[in-house]
């Protein structure tokens, strides 16, 4: 389990274990898709009269649905029971450096329709960013024709430091953002209950959920794209530091007074490692290369791999730099944190992991501790390509889930919900 609410010190009252019971179940739902009355007895640990009353309320309240019957050995068929995926759609949106990709889900996280816009360097004002998100939902949701009425929240990705108590984007340093009132902007246009958090959180919730970090009660999710960062759970809790802060690896000094970095400071693994310190550690190598597109990136890594596929030395001599520097910033994590599980994701990982990942593990075991590096085992990322959008749409369902019977759409003064995992 993975979440970032610590209840040791808190006393249960009934009202609370059923609020926990009730969780329990939903999430088994949202992951199995269906399941019996019996299963979900054996899975949660309730007794058969509690799951009864539980759907028999989730089922009044249109959440969940009848979905059939099981053959039962020797007795009568046991009913499936479903979450109700037309009581409504969730949004994940991921606002990045060069596009901002939107999905939408049914409210069983069934997939319905997603859409995607580039960005260029010149649409990048706060007003801009609003301007796209809202008109890329309303065809978002054109598409799958459904009504914004429908849409019980949306959660948006925004890259750099955000601050939940102000709804204010503190950091942006690809955009050169500092302290810019998002949330209040989004909320004079957008009329859905919206959740904003840094994409590193929102790529651990999904991977917690769906991918490789399901039952990982201690994990980095390191995200390798335009810009680098690790997404961390530790003790089955969701780090999110006293600023909501943590997860800026990238941003820690790998090469003392090295390059400079979009952050302002000098020698970050992400000046490395991320897809400009790719491309420029290709031009200090070879200058004149034609591997480089000089206005496409991620044409340019391409290039890269598969120059390396076809030994090319000087293609081979960025990937073994790019695994390098890695492996020693890996490395310093694993010593920090004593992780089981690394997971390397996002588009530059997609595209470099296969080919680095032999040399990155044994830059990984030359830097890191013995005991802490027999513990950690360094993966790809196995979900679809934009996993933080997912994310973001698992944090509305839950929190949905979890409020519905309350209120018909949660309050936008209430606090930010729980980031929790089965």
């Amino acid at each position: 389990m993975i979440s970032n609410t610590n209840f040791d010190s808190q006393l249960y009252t009934t009202k609370d274990i059923r609020f926990s019971n009730r969780r329990s179940v939903l999430h088994h739902l949202i992951l199995k898709g269906s399941s019996t009355r019996q299963e979900l007895s054996q899975v949660t640990g309730l007794s058969i009269g509690t799951i009864a009353n539980l759907i028999s309320d989730l089922i009044e309240e249109g959440l969940v649905v009848e979905n059939g019957v099981e053959a039962s050995q020797g007795g009568r068929p046991t009913s499936i029971t479903a979450l109700n995926g037309k009581a409504g759609a969730c949004v994940g949106i991921d606002v990045a450096e060069t596009y901002i990709h939107f999905e939408l889900f049914d409210l069983g996280l069934k997939h319905l329709a997603d859409f995607e816009v580039p960005l260029s360097p010149e649409q990048n004002h706060p007003e801009q960013i609003v301007r796209q998100i809202w008109n890329g939902l309303n065809i978002l949701l054109a598409q799958a024709h459904i009504d914004m009425e429908d849409v019980v929240g949306a959660g948006i990705s925004i890259q750099g430091p955000f601050d939940h108590s102000t709804g204010v984007s503190v950091f942006a340093p690809n955009w050169g953002w500092r302290d810019v009132a998002l949330k209040p902007m989004l909320e004079q246009q957008i009329p859905v209950h919206l959740y904003l958090d840094n994409p590193l959180k929102f790529n651990t919730i999904a991977e917690a959920w769906f991918g490789g970090g399901r039952n990982i009660n201690n994990l980095a999710t390191i995200v390798l794209g335009t810009g680098v960062g690790a997404g961390l759970v530790i003790n089955g809790q969701l780090v999110q530091g006293a600023s909501n802060t943590s997860g800026e690896w990238g941003h820690t000094t790998i090469i003392h007074e090295g390059r400079l970095c979009r952050c302002g400071n000098h020698g970050c693994i992400e000046a490395y490692i991320g897809a400009p310190g790719i491309v420029q550690t290709m031009r200090e190598i070879d200058p004149a290369s034609p591997l480089i597109d000089p206005e496409d990136q991620a044409e340019t890594i391409g290039n890269i791999v598969t120059a390396a596929n076809n030994n090319d030395r000087f293609a081979l001599a960025v990937l073994q730099k790019t695994s390098d520097i890695l492996g020693e910033g890996l490395a310093n994590l694993i010593n920090l944190i004593n992780p089981e599980l690394i997971i390397l994701g996002s588009w530059v990982a997609r595209q470099i992991g296969p080919s680095i990942l032999p040399n990155l593990k044994v830059a990984i075991e030359h830097h890191a501790l013995a005991q802490s590096y027999r513990a950690a085992n360094i993966t790809l990322s196995s979900l679809p390509d934009d996993a933080v959008s997912l994310g973001a749409a698992v944090l509305v369902l839950e929190d949905f889930l979890a409020n519905a019977g309350k209120t018909a759409i949660p309050s936008r003064s209430r606090e930010r919900p729980h980031l929790a995992t089965p």
